[in-house]
């Protein structure tokens, strides 16, 4: 009977309830299928470790042995390398290293020789001049804290050097490293400790030494009654002779795992090594040792290296914008020292409110020019993504001018904590892993030839030359004309008083192609059309995984006739796209798994428009679209492949990236963390892919490490950052690219301040083509969208200005077009000279009166070109 009554039970399942059985099963398979795809595409996708180089192999350095010489050329020192350039030195009991220059007798030290007698130095400060390295560091408690090497290292014998093949390496033990128990353990494992008291010959009077510790469970802890000092004389000397050191002293005192049982502390090598004309720093990081839970911050290195004195003449070169030099003693000892970033702060570290706009440096170089003693031209080779750079004259801090390099490794935050009372604390955050890197930074002492920023800029472009990063272009022809034109962007439409968002088309192919050819029949034939807002919903386009022309722009046949056109007049179409600034509203684009993350607290790296009210660089301001989120560097590779292979079906020849070259960030998840020196190295593959499937590259911004992949530059430094410490802007940026790559500043038609006579005399001393952003509509169109502060880009109102400015500019800048420049001169009242290689002169007056020099008059607000140095007009 039971069996019946379950048959008849089971029999009463209706077709309802196997349907709803069906859609569950259904469901938890779809669930099952999805999340299986979401960790083969996502997490497992880590092509970009095939990118990263091989672990680097550190030299094994040899017992240090001073090379003999019977007259040192530095007094004081041993030799310690030399090549038929230059000579290394030492002192042995300071750390202090100077290089010789055998071509010109200069001599250029670590630390100024008088430095603990310095007169405007005093207490700690005394101590950092005579540091080759500043450790700034958190303890175990999360505080910070900071080590130079000079108190907490060299004065407490606690470094040693060791030779390597072209130089020497100092390693410096940072903090009281000393124990009141010398190397004896006072927690050790049961196991080792008879190890060890097997091999003494007393070894069964100090294993009764120990005992079950409470402090770390499964360790045995010394007596307190066993630490006396005769005891532990014995003691010393019986672990010794079991050959026990003080490298296991500290492994064991680390296992334990008691807080306190190892003194906080750090070890750092600084390795100098002679490559040609240049020394070579370096700091292999996989090599520093973190002890007593400490954690390394960023490091400061050789910030006195060549520091010019009080009574010197020179100046300091620092990379802000498109340069500017730091005058020695130039009395602004109450302005804040000069700092920047290379490359600009990794947006993941920096704070979301923003307090001014600023031109990032875009060159890892730096330099120092001690008039009649020597010029010294240094380049951040492993670690610029990293580099903050610093600068500071004499009478603030000590007596001397000097800049230096400091290697930010591990970034930190603060989370604020709000207590039931409405108490509220900061509870700081360090990031557990350090970045890995062999840091290097190389000093080349340059022979009188190359003397100051002009030389600096032609030795460091030679290199770049001879390295093939830059190639010369041919001689004289007409400079490029670039333009930036608006295609479409999403704006605010309305249908019977309804709003909806809607494409605004604001130059068409069609209208292109009518801009073309007026320019072409006023003269300007070598035309550069970056075509923005063609593909994906617009300007603000959306992830180019794959790639939708935008129909309302006219047929793609069209921008394809365009291109082809500009080309047989000696002019080129780039279609411009973005890869690392991903929209709001993009499709295709899992933002919880492709965006990059802070590792504190897990924020989504998310940004958009300035709020004029709050600062905050994370708004809407009404349009969606401007919210952008940073693709991480883990996915970037797959999207440019992608965007290629659609690409691929357009004959179009030019690509123009918005942001590749221009910003650069990590992704700091807490797994799969991407530091930002391997988000360089991402981005350089992805430069070489689209190089290499697109033919022609027109780049944004310009960072250094995209020159290898540039045929062109727009929105580049025309000017520096107006920070009281520097003293004038120089064309450093220019004067290494001139000639090599073409390049133009950001568009003329949207400067803060228009002054047309200003902003040509500035495009000529630069060597600066053109550039104007242009909408065939009217830019009211444009009220109504998230690209409503391109606010003056009506081509009709702009057309005349421009053709005057490019002929302008042209018919001074043409003769000069691929040749570099020789040498740029800062003269008196406004006056400037620049040389070109191949013999032309041109002075630029920016005073509002006529100035003379040498013989030569240039009018209030003009230029003069002269063919030959010293010629006529």
């Amino acid at each position: 009977m039971r069996v019946t009554a379950r048959r008849k039970k089971k029999a009463r399942l209706g077709p309802a309830k196997k349907f709803l059985l069906a859609l569950c099963g259904a469901a938890l398979l779809g669930v099952l299928v999805f999340q299986l795809y979401l960790f083969i595409h996502f997490r497992l996708h880590d092509d970009y470790k095939a990118l990263l180089p091989e672990p680097y192999v550190v030299e094994q350095g040899q017992a240090f042995s001073p090379i003999s010489e019977t007259e040192p050329d530095v007094p004081g020192m041993v030799l310690a390398a030399e090549n038929d350039y230059l000579k290394l030195y030492l002192d042995q009991k300071t750390a202090n290293v100077a290089v010789y220059d055998r071509r010109t007798g200069a001599v250029a030290y670590t630390n100024p020789l008088e430095g603990m007698s310095d007169p405007v130095a005093g207490g700690v400060n005394k101590s950092i001049l005579m540091s080759q390295l500043i450790v700034d560091f958190f303890d175990a408690n999360r505080l910070p804290g900071r080590y130079n090497s000079y108190d907490f290292s060299v004065s407490l014998g606690q470094f040693g050097f060791e030779s390597l093949a072209d130089g020497l390496r100092c390693t410096y033990d940072l903090g009281d490293m000393s124990s009141p128990t010398g190397i004896v353990p006072v927690y050790i494992t049961e196991e080792r400790l008879t190890h060890f008291t097997d091999l003494m010959a007393d070894g069964p009077s100090v294993f009764i030494r120990y005992m079950p510790s409470g402090d770390a469970p499964g360790f045995l802890q010394l007596n307190e009654g066993s630490r006396g000092m005769a005891t532990m004389r014995k003691m010393n000397a019986s672990f010794a002779e079991a050959g026990y050191t003080e490298e296991d002293y500290i492994a064991d005192m680390t296992a334990s795992g008691v807080e306190g049982a190892v003194p906080l502390g750090f070890t750092v090598p600084l390795e100098y090594r002679l490559e040609g004309d240049a020394l070579v720093v370096s700091i292999p990081v996989s090599e520093i040792v973190e002890a007593g839970g400490g954690m390394v911050h960023r490091i400061q290195m050789l910030r006195s290296f060549a520091a010019a004195g009080a009574h010197e003449q020179g100046y300091i070169v620092v990379p802000n914008g498109s340069g500017s030099l730091i005058r020695f003693n130039n009395g602004k000892t109450h302005a804040e020292d000069y700092m920047q970033y290379i490359y600009g702060l990794d947006p993941l570290a920096d704070t979301y409110v923003t307090l001014g706009n600023s031109e990032p440096a875009r060159l890892p170089y730096f330099g120092i020019h001690r008039q009649g003693v020597s010029d010294i031209l240094a380049e951040v080779e492993v670690g610029e993504t990293l580099t903050l750079l610093t600068a500071s004259i004499a009478g603030k801090l000590n007596s001397y001018n000097y800049v230096y390099p400091t290697f930010v490794l591990r970034g930190s935050s603060s989370l604020a904590m709000f207590g039931s009372t409405g108490n509220e604390a900061e509870l700081p955050i360090v990031e557990q892993r350090i970045t890995d890197a062999y840091l290097r930074v190389r000093y080349s002492f340059l022979t009188p030839d190359y003397a100051g920023y002009s030389g600096m800029a032609r030795y460091a472009r030679e290199k770049l030359e001879q390295a093939g990063v830059l190639t010369a272009k041919s001689e004289g022809g007409d400079i490029p004309f670039y333009m930036d034109l608006v295609g479409s962007v999403m704006g605010q439409k309305f249908f019977l008083g309804v709003s909806y968002a809607g494409q605004n088309p604001m130059t068409t192919y069609a209208d292109a192609a009518r801009i073309v050819d007026d320019l072409a029949e006023n003269g300007i034939r070598n035309q550069r059309v970056n075509y923005q807002g063609w593909f994906n919903r617009g300007y603000y386009h959306d992830v180019p995984s794959r790639i939708q022309p935008v129909g309302a722009l006219g047929n793609v046949r069209e921008l394809e006739a365009l291109s082809r056109k500009l080309e047989a007049q000696g002019g080129q179409l780039y279609a411009d796209v973005v890869f690392q600034r991903v929209t709001f509203f993009s499709k295709r684009f899992n933002w919880q798994q492709e965006t990059s993350r802070y590792y504190g607290g897990g924020m989504v790296a998310a940004f958009g428009q300035v709020n004029p009210v709050t600062l905050y660089n994370t708004g809407a301001l009404g349009y969606i679209e401007t919210v952008y989120d940073l693709l991480s560097p883990r996915f970037l590779r797959r999207y440019v492949d992608q965007f290629n292979r659609n690409f691929s079906r357009y004959d179009l020849s030019g690509v123009s990236l918005r942001d590749l070259g221009d910003a650069l960030h990590s992704d700091r998840k807490r797994t799969g963390y991407i530091s930002r020196e391997e988000a360089k190295l991402v981005a350089l593959d992805s430069l070489n892919a689209l190089a290499r499937a697109n033919g022609r590259l027109l780049i944004s911004g310009g960072n250094a490490y995209a020159f290898p992949y540039s045929h062109e530059l727009i929105n580049v430094p025309v000017a520096h950052n107006a920070i009281y410490m520097v003293d004038e802007e120089i064309p450093f940026y220019q004067m290494l690219l001139h000639g090599r790559i073409s390049y133009a500043g950001p568009p003329i038609n949207l400067s803060d301040a228009y002054d047309e006579a200003a902003l040509t005399l500035r495009l000529l001393e630069y060597g600066a083509s053109p550039h104007f952003v242009f909408t065939w509509e009217s830019s009211s169109a444009l009220k109504y969208t998230g690209l409503n502060r391109l606010y003056s880009t009506t081509y009709a109102n702009w057309r005349d200005t421009a053709i005057r400015v490019y002929q302008q500019v042209n018919d001074v800048l043409g003769p000069v077009s691929g040749s570099p420049m020789a040498h740029h001169e800062i003269l008196t009242g406004g006056l400037r000279r620049v040389t070109y290689e191949n013999g032309a002169q041109l002075w630029i007056n920016y005073a509002g009166e006529a100035r003379s020099h040498q013989g030569v008059t240039v009018e209030a607000k003009s230029w003069l070109a002269l063919e030959k140095e010293g010629g006529a007009p």
